[in-house]
């Protein structure tokens, strides 16, 4: 069975036995099969309790013999010394696909760790049975309505496949919410991050792939499955565990081999993976390419209300690899027009004076006339608006309609927002409520999305 078959029961178990299920229920109980009907899944769920009779309605079975029908996945969440036995019967049953939970294997400090991964490992060589973790909160995929996890999710369709060494960045942590399904490795004992890029290589579910990095035991694996899926997809990742006391940690929680820093930054690259540094460029990142179109070049225009804003833009953009794109003549004697005539016309574009001064039309007109010029130029491939939000909700005008008609007219180019003020967060709601445009807390957090986004389309262009 090929590894994308194998995975797809992971992913979209039909069934699934849930071993150590709690008779506690609850908010804070962790209780997987709790959590697992509140998402509204739809397979046949066997919870494994010898010591009950059913569970939150469900028929409950002492052991998987008692089962009556193959299933499709077992997540184990059970003490480690019975892990193996269980796995034993679970295969024994026919069940080739399996999420153990529990901690206490390769990651462990002591050597009763190692011996019981060393068990786990002879058991499943030479056969079809794959095992993800241990220490692993497993799948999540909110297309089908799954999740192994014990911790409550927020479940949502979103385009993007996250593969993990750390079940934080599956729940509770701020980059959650930008996942749609989820692959906790844990200690990646025998699923690794090669095996799911093979996976949402073919998922058309899913546009972007994320990877949070700590190490592994195969890189060559790793990077030739990279090679295959970043031609299709963009993936980000955001490698961690680059000193040497992080990467001692890293090899500590996750028992594989962090590396050479600067070995992987060069592997990354020639995959053509983009390195992010940081959770928030994480995200930023990754929400970037399943939002917007890609940079088709490296020029930018920026559109603010003052000066200083858009000579940081000018900073941000040698920073990040862009350009201030220059503007055609067409280009500029449109911008003229609303202009005062001591103001010189040029990009970035300050559209203050000719609201303030000249007043020939409304903030918003002149806003929507600026944007879409600047769009209009060949020799721009992306823009940047800096304005601002001062009036509570309600009185503010709405970004939503200029940003329609602009994005329907421009597809093929990005078009992004600083917005700062007084309501600054209830504007980037706003814009990002449209699905066609983002809002970022700062200048050189935006460019660099858009940085990012060319960097991406010069390696397709290469490749």
């Amino acid at each position: 069975m090929n590894v994308v078959s194998q995975l797809k029961k992971f992913f979209e178990p039909k069934s699934v036995a849930i071993f150590g299920v709690s008779r506690r229920t609850g908010k804070e109980a962790f209780n997987i099969l709790d959590n697992l009907l509140s998402y509204g899944y739809r397979g046949k769920i066997y919870p494994i309790n010898p010591n009950a009779s059913e569970i939150l309605g469900i028929k409950t079975y002492p052991d998987i013999q008692a089962v009556p029908e193959q299933c499709d996945l077992a997540v184990l969440n059970l003490p480690r010394q019975i892990i193996s036995k269980v796995v034993k019967e679970c295969a024994g049953n026919g069940i080739d696909s399996i999420v153990i939970v529990t901690q206490g294997f390769g990651d462990a400090d002591d050597e009763e760790g190692k011996k019981l991964q060393s068990e786990l490992d002879e058991i499943i060589k030479g056969n079809n049975v794959r095992i993800l973790g241990p220490n692993s909160l497993g799948i999540a995929n909110a297309f089908v309505n799954f999740s192994s996890s014990f911790v409550k999710q927020d479940m949502e369709r979103i385009p993007v496949g996250l593969i993990c060494q750390t079940g934080v960045f599956m729940v509770g942590y701020s980059f959650a919410k930008f996942v749609g399904k989820g692959l906790d490795l844990g200690n990646g004992s025998d699923i690794d991050m090669a095996d799911g890029l093979q996976y949402f290589e073919q998922d058309d579910d899913i546009k972007v792939v994320a990877l949070h990095i700590e190490g592994m035991k195969d890189g060559r694996k790793f990077l030739e499955a990279a090679k295959k899926i970043t031609g299709k997809k963009p993936v980000v990742a955001l490698k961690t565990g680059k000193s040497e006391q992080a990467a001692r940690a890293a090899q500590s929680h996750t028992g594989s081999m962090a590396g050479k820093d600067k070995m992987w930054d060069v592997g990354l690259k020639q995959s053509g993976i983009i390195r992010v540094d940081d959770i928030d460029e994480f995200a930023d990142t990754v929400k970037a390419f399943y939002t917007l179109p890609l940079m088709k070049g490296n020029r930018i225009a920026v559109a603010s209300y003052t000066g200083g804003l858009g000579i940081m833009g000018i900073d941000a953009c040698n920073k990040h690899g862009l350009e201030i794109g220059k503007l055609s003549q067409p280009t500029l004697k449109r911008l003229e027009e609303f202009y005062p005539s001591w103001q010189d016309v040029g990009n970035p574009a300050d559209i203050w004076p000719a609201i303030m001064v000249e007043r020939k039309a409304s903030l918003p007109e002149i806003e929507e006339m600026a944007v879409d010029t600047l769009l209009s130029d060949p020799g721009i491939d992306g823009i940047l608006c800096v304005f601002g939000e001062f009036l509570p909700p309600g009185q503010w005008r709405s970004l939503t309609p200029m940003i329609e008609r602009i994005t329907n007219a421009h597809p093929d180019k990005p078009l992004i927002f600083h917005i700062y003020g007084s309501f600054a967060d209830e504007a980037k709601i706003n814009i990002e409520k449209t699905g066609k445009s983002l809002a970022f807390t700062s200048v050189d957090r935006a460019i660099r999305a858009l940085g990012h986004l060319y960097d991406y389309s010069e390696f397709c262009a290469r490749h």
